[in-house]
């Protein structure tokens, strides 16, 4: 938790290492007390205890030039939250493996996909990463699947109607 020091008083101001999708804030702590305030605009996000007075006390300090205290330390955790982004991506039998333009790794299972499950191998590697990488576009299948999707999604479902996957077996109750 990086700590702003510069700033006099009985409290500290700190960030979240991976509070990165949330607008930008800041955390304050006094004892046991504890309130989140927005930084554009400076409004009280959450407390955890401070008065209402004193909560007015802590917002006349953000009426200072502040944010230039957190860019001196490096706060980069204050920044606007940048997208994830494909940089490549790689496709197996079992899974989709994304590799992201900050350095992570993900992967999903290809069954999250019907689309892909029942697709070819060369029409699983006939794809188009969309636009500066916010997704994957598959031509020949009509599918398309987002970064944001992969990190935050669920499995696709089949719509109703569709037909089965190849080699199942319909059974009815």
């Amino acid at each position: 938790m990086p700590t702003v020091k510069e700033i006099a008083g009985p409290y500290r101001f700190y960030f979240y290492s991976f509070d990165c999708n949330e607008p930008k804030h800041v955390h304050v702590q006094r004892e046991k007390l504890v309130c989140k305030f927005w930084l554009e605009p400076v409004a009280l996000g959450k407390n955890y205890g401070f008065s209402p007075r004193e909560l007015n006390a802590i917002r006349q300090i953000f009426s200072a030039p502040i944010g230039i205290l957190f860019w001196r330390h490096g706060m980069s955790i204050a920044v606007s939250v940048i997208e994830p982004r494909l940089l490549d991506i790689q496709i197996t039998e079992d899974e989709i493996i994304a590799y992201l333009v900050d350095g992570r790794t993900i992967s999903i299972p290809l069954a999250w996909s019907w689309r892909l499950s029942e697709a070819t191998a060369d029409q699983r590697q006939n794809f188009e990463i969309i636009g500066d990488g916010q997704g994957i576009h598959w031509p020949d299948i009509d599918e398309d699947i987002s970064v944001e999707g992969m990190l935050y999604g669920s499995p696709a479902r089949r719509p109703k109607g569709s037909s089965s996957p190849r080699g199942a077996v319909a059974v009815s109750t």
